[in-house]
């Protein structure tokens, strides 16, 4: 499986954390310093099985998701 992490601090206010495993690349926003098993990120995903599809974890842009739990109990629509 391929994986990679990126972590991108364009400001002081927010971080962005960018993992990718095998067809899926996610997209994770959060106040800097906040903890990756806190529930305080907002998670987008990018699915390239069948193309190029975006979702958002739990289906909304809310700063309200584990980025640890990214792949494996966040449901994304």
């Amino acid at each position: 499986m391929n994986k990679s992490k990126i972590i991108i601090n364009l400001d002081d206010e927010y971080v962005t954390n960018i993992q990718s495993a095998g067809n899926y690349t996610y997209i994770g926003k959060a106040l800097t310093g906040t903890a990756t098993s806190a529930a305080y990120w907002q998670i987008k995903r990018i699915d390239a099985t069948t193309g190029t599809v975006i979702q958002w974890a739990d289906g909304n842009k809310l700063f309200d998701n584990i980025f640890d739990n990214r792949a494996t109990t966040v449901s994304y629509s």
